[in-house]
């Protein structure tokens, strides 16, 4: 619903897998009332043009929050990132640099390299280039909360790079491990249920004081 004069919503920022559409996930799952949900397509999908790379995409992703955070009716305190596969990457990197309350990361990899270009299949040349997309640096200076959803037979990202993400991850976290594998993970009800929960968590915490969310060493 739209938000009525003054009043400010909670939002979550959705990176998608490469190669995807996900506009059509704002009208699929079962998501939390109250809370506003921002899809975003990568440049070259959907009706988003220009080339895609790590440095474009992440300077895209900055440009995003701080749109959404500036809007009068989003509550900035209380933004949440969800990466999903590719995405999570860019999830990380901007928890990284902006004030996020939370992430979401939806079988995430530590780093493109860990991985290696055969078990990624679904990454075209054009996009690696000068790209290392490599989270688990990222990862032990990140002081928030953050949600892991795994899947157990994952084909594309198997499931030790994203329990090696959480292994690094430098703030409170959590485990949602799905059975299957890497594709449709967005089509099941206990997907958008888990994350649902998650979020009701955050609602009902203490908001954390300002800041962005780095620990600081």
């Amino acid at each position: 619903p739209a938000a009525a004069r003054g009043e400010r919503y909670p939002l979550v920022i959705v990176f998608g897998g490469i190669a995807r559409e996900t506009s059509w996930m704002a009208g699929w799952g079962e998501k939390p009332g109250a809370w506003g949900w921002l899809m975003v397509n990568y440049r070259r999908y959907g009706l988003s043009e220009g080339r895609p790379s790590e440095e474009a995409l992440s300077k895209d992703a900055l440009e995003i929050y701080d749109w959404a955070a500036a809007r009068p009716d989003v509550d900035r305190e209380n933004i949440v990132i969800l990466g999903r596969s590719l995405g999570s990457y860019f999830a990380v990197a901007l928890a990284a640099q902006r004030p996020v309350r939370a992430v979401i990361l939806a079988t995430p990899f530590d780093s493109l390299a860990a991985v290696g270009g055969k078990r990624y299949p679904l990454l075209p040349v054009g996009l690696l280039v000068n790209g290392r997309y490599d989270s688990i640096a990222l990862a032990p200076r990140i002081g928030i909360p953050a949600l892991f959803v795994l899947a157990d037979q994952d084909d594309i990202v198997p499931i030790a790079h994203g329990k090696a993400l959480a292994a690094a991850w430098g703030g409170a976290k959590s485990t949602l491990t799905l059975p299957g594998g890497h594709r449709m993970v967005e089509w099941r009800q206990e997907y958008w249920r888990g994350i649902g929960e998650f979020l009701g968590g955050l609602r009902s915490a203490q908001r954390r004081p300002e800041g962005s969310g780095i620990v600081q060493k």
